[in-house]
């Protein structure tokens, strides 16, 4: 008997742990996000230009942080001379696509809240045609083959 009441202690105690631990993550989680979310909301809701220009630096920074990176990360990758490069001008139809899709996604949900689905229709339409046409271009910019810089043997 005593065996069989210790068994179940130790199974109500270790689930007792268990919803302890789960409750605990959930408080810890709300506690967090309200630590986080509160400043912020009362940042937006009371300095509305001083926000907005806080959150574009900070995405500026971001991007220009992920560009950077990128530009090391390949400097410092090995050198594979047997596939196809990009071009400077590969690289730029790249920059342009990105361009154009976020400010065609921007414009096209702006113009579909205010209503004017009538304009953001064509204009999503020509924004992902002109995607098409750059990734076509982009795709033939990029050079044929990287000369390679063993001299050849002449024959004599």
């Amino acid at each position: 008997m005593r065996q069989e009441l210790g068994s179940v202690l130790r199974a109500w105690g270790e689930a007792v742990r268990k919803i302890g631990f789960l409750v605990l993550l959930l408080v810890g989680s709300a506690a967090a996000g309200l630590i986080i979310a509160w400043p912020l909301w009362y940042f937006a809701t009371s300095a509305h230009a001083a926000y907005t220009a806080f959150a574009l630096v900070l995405a500026a920074c971001g991007i220009v942080f992920a560009v950077v990176r990128a530009i090391l990360k390949g400097r410092n990758a090995p050198r594979d001379t047997s596939g196809r490069r990009r071009s400077p001008l590969s690289g730029l139809l790249s920059a342009l696509q990105a361009v154009i899709l976020l400010c065609g996604l921007y414009l096209g949900t702006a113009l579909f809240y205010r209503g004017m689905w009538i304009f953001a229709v064509p204009l999503l339409v020509v924004c992902f045609g002109l995607l098409a046409v750059l990734g076509l271009v982009r795709r033939g910019a990029k050079a044929s083959r990287v000369a390679s810089i063993v001299p050849k043997i002449k024959k004599e």
